[in-house]
């Protein structure tokens, strides 16, 4: 842990609406009050245990806060962000999402945002939970294509993202047609994502190569919609060869990165496709996991994922 700069508690600013303003976000109104009194070393410890939106109030609200680490060169509030971060997932996960300051990072990180389950069940998809509840995997088993979508919107929270990994076959549907086929929209708007190399007749903007074991993760902010596709070493995608699908091993990047702009005028929501015998791995329920690995059986997965940012529920 970097050493920091030492600085009495007398030097702080101690103002009761700074307090008052601090004792809003913090769930203990008597750790509130007290906590620019404390020792330095108090202080620190912690503030290594605070979210995103405490550092966040933290730093509005006193100079202090806003001092910088003299080792790290961030502000206070962002280095504590930095290293709650690293702490949860890893250095290199840590650093995935680019342009971002460290406490929307872990903001980023802390969001888990669930799947709307009433659809879900009328969609005939089945959830496999551990025992705390926290759903790890997704399936269908049911003749598809169909849709699965997250339960809240960029009308309740201003970021979104799943974690989702590939572990069956994959690719949409609500209704009649499928969504990423373009289903006409009375606000002239579509899907906007990405859909597997494999899939035919998709209008999604963008085709990348997923399989069995690929992580796709997925965020909504209010500045764009972002994919991470990350796919495994020994990974074998599936081509079309006479008129049926065959393994072929893949030798592309392993990492892909997606970017597009964010320019819904309504809500947007998280959207994946699904065929029957498809299955996801949850992965953001449980963010210091690492994706395991899975083995790799040729001949399944006809068709692959189409993950899609949708605007709403489709009607």
């Amino acid at each position: 842990m970097a050493m920091m700069q030492d600085e009495r508690p007398a030097k702080r600013a101690r103002s009761l609406e700074a307090i008052d303003m601090v004792m809003t976000q913090l769930a203990d109104s008597e750790e509130a009050r007290s906590l620019l009194s404390l020792p330095d070393g108090v202080l620190h410890h912690i503030m290594g245990k605070l979210p995103a939106s405490s550092l966040l109030a933290l730093g509005s609200v006193c100079r202090y806060f806003r001092n910088r680490d003299p080792t790290s060169g961030l502000l206070l509030t962002h280095r504590f962000a930095k290293d709650n971060l690293t702490r949860m997932v890893g250095r290199e996960q840590a650093e995935r999402w680019r342009n971002y300051n460290w406490i929307r990072r872990l903001e980023i990180e802390e969001t888990l945002t669930e799947f709307d389950r009433d659809r879900s069940a009328q969609q005939q998809f089945t959830f496999k939970e551990a025992g705390s509840g926290v759903v790890t995997e997704v399936s269908l088993n049911e003749p598809g294509p169909r849709m699965l979508l997250s339960n809240t919107s960029t009308a309740e929270s201003p970021i979104l993202r799943w974690k989702l990994q590939l572990r069956g076959n994959n690719a949409a549907e609500d209704t009649s047609k499928a969504l990423h086929k373009c289903l006409p929209n009375p606000a002239g708007e579509r899907a906007t994502g990405f859909s597997s190399a494999i899939t035919v007749g998709s209008l999604l903007p963008a085709r990348l190569p997923v399989m069995r074991g690929t992580v796709v993760e997925i965020l909504v902010t209010p500045r764009e919609v972002s994919f991470i596709v990350l796919n495994p070493e020994d990974g074998k995608e599936m081509i079309w060869q006479n008129n049926s699908t065959v393994p072929r091993k893949y030798t592309g990047p392993r990492e892909l990165r997606l970017q597009l702009p964010c320019n819904y005028t309504g809500p947007v929501k998280l959207a994946v496709t699904a065929w029957q015998r498809a299955a996801f791995g949850v992965l953001h329920s449980s963010p210091a996991e690492e994706p395991r690995q899975q083995d790799q059986r040729p001949g399944e997965g006809a068709r692959q994922e189409d993950a899609a940012a949708g605007q709403g529920q489709p009607r």
